[in-house]
């Protein structure tokens, strides 16, 4: 499990690149929303882990962990093409 979870993207403009995402800590009611940039910094310094999570049937469904790739896209694939890749989280 990871630390902290996504649940949500803010991105540019549609189809745009992924600008903030609302973030949970785990074990913790505890909400937030953050720059792109600054979860990539935190993952890749290795600080800290994310993992995608989905609202769904009332309760939470874990998903993928989240990498950064070229040092600023955050993906769940480590193989991902050069742009953030986490379309399947509603957008805010």
């Amino acid at each position: 499990m990871a630390d902290f979870f996504i649940s949500g993207i803010r991105r540019e403009k549609p189809g745009g690149h992924i600008q903030q995402v609302q973030v949970i800590r785990s074990g913790k009611a505890v909400h937030m929303t953050a720059d792109r940039v600054f979860v990539a910094d935190l993952i890749t310094l290795g600080k800290t882990t994310f993992q995608t999570i989905f609202w769904e049937n009332n309760a939470w469904r874990y998903g993928a962990h989240v990498h950064v790739v070229d040092g600023e896209y955050l993906a769940t694939d480590r193989n991902a093409r050069k742009e953030d890749n986490l379309e399947s989280l509603p957008t805010f």
